[in-house]
């Protein structure tokens, strides 16, 4: 390894509002570890940069209270990589992915074949597999085909899904409007492997998906999406908002207005990267936000902004001169990334 790097967020945080000073011995520091693998001793960091040591010991202990190093039985050591650790975190996930999808094929494999005969002889004999046939065709507005009710039927006898909760797949399907024999398919196998096999399961299961999309319809109005679908990567981003970082509607609305006003447009990852700053600042609500935008105009007051001019702030104002080429490039990055793993 010959080179080291730092992070977007890093630079962010950071870059702009530290002092030049500290931000060369931090790179200092994560050379001689990432080179040699041991973090330097305040008295070799002063030597190296020509500083005196009590100004190192200051510098440690201020990087060390911004969380990037870590001091533990009295030696100082930099903190976890959140990059490493998100790329190995996007592997295991795209591992399991292809693990499932593999296991989907093998299951497919060894799906049995049903005639229409055996299948009628069960319907005679069960009249819940009747009624299955009989609810599937009001629910699917269609009269079934034999190779419909071959799949219904495998999904009772083949993966052992209960009628009511076959039934309540065909809804929830249908309310999607994804019927395809593909689909419907997919869906009951993950059922079967996720246990879901009471109508109680099953419908707290079609409520949890619900309140998802539900989720992504607010996201789409806020962002005045109404006459198209959504790419695989904004539902991805979506995803990570409501989901994974469980942010409120209203931040990611103010997000929106933010970035449109400083931006022109919506840029997906200049909106992420925004959110990402807020919720590791800890702001909850659009109060938390503004308050923090007042605090920090009051302490730099030469940031204020003339009138008439909507003003950036220290923690939504992530592009420079050159903004329009690093946000392209940015959002390829974070939409690659994305891509594989949410």
């Amino acid at each position: 390894m010959n080179e080291i790097s730092l992070s977007f967020d890093f630079i962010d945080k950071y870059v702009r509002f530290t002092k030049p000073e500290y931000v060369q011995i931090y790179i200092y520091i994560k050379y001689c570890v990432e080179k040699n693998g041991v973090f330097p001793e305040a008295a070799e960091i002063a030597a190296a940069l020509d500083i005196l040591p009590t100004k190192a010991e200051f510098v440690l202990e201020y990087w060390t209270s911004c969380g990037e190093f870590v001091y533990e039985s009295g030696a100082y050591s930099i903190k976890a990589d959140d990059n490493k650790i998100e790329t190995d975190k996007k592997a295991k996930i795209k591992a399991v992915d292809a693990a499932k999808k593999h296991l989907i094929q093998r299951v497919r494999s060894m799906k049995p074949s049903y005639s229409q005969e055996e299948i009628d002889a069960v319907a005679t004999a069960n009249k819940q597999i009747s009624g299955l046939f009989y609810q599937a065709e009001k629910i699917l507005n269609k009269v079934l085909t034999a190779s419909d009710m071959e799949l219904i039927f495998s999904f009772n006898d083949w993966l052992g899904l209960p009628v009511e909760v076959i039934l309540m797949l065909l809804t929830y399907a249908a309310k999607k409007g994804k019927t395809t024999k593909r689909y419907l398919e997919t869906v009951a196998i993950d059922w079967a492997e996720k246990g879901i096999d009471t109508f109680e399961s099953a419908e707290a299961y079609v409520s949890e998906l619900e309140a998802i999309d539900s989720a992504e319809h607010q996201v789409r109005s806020i962002l005045g999406i109404y006459d198209r679908g959504l790419t695989t990567t904004e539902k991805k981003y979506i995803k990570l908002w409501t989901e994974n970082m469980k942010i409120p509607t209203e931040l990611i609305s103010l997000a929106y207005d933010k970035t449109v006003d400083y931006t022109g447009k919506l840029s997906w990852s200049y909106m992420n990267k925004m959110l990402q700053n807020w919720v590791e600042s800890g702001f909850e609500t659009v109060a938390d936000v503004k308050a923090a935008d007042e605090e920090f105009y009051k302490n730099n007051k030469s940031a204020e902004p003339k009138a008439n001019k909507t003003r950036p702030s220290k923690f939504d104002n992530y592009e420079d001169a050159n903004k329009g080429d690093y946000a392209e490039l940015e959002e390829q990055i974070l939409d690659m990334m994305l891509d594989d793993n949410y």
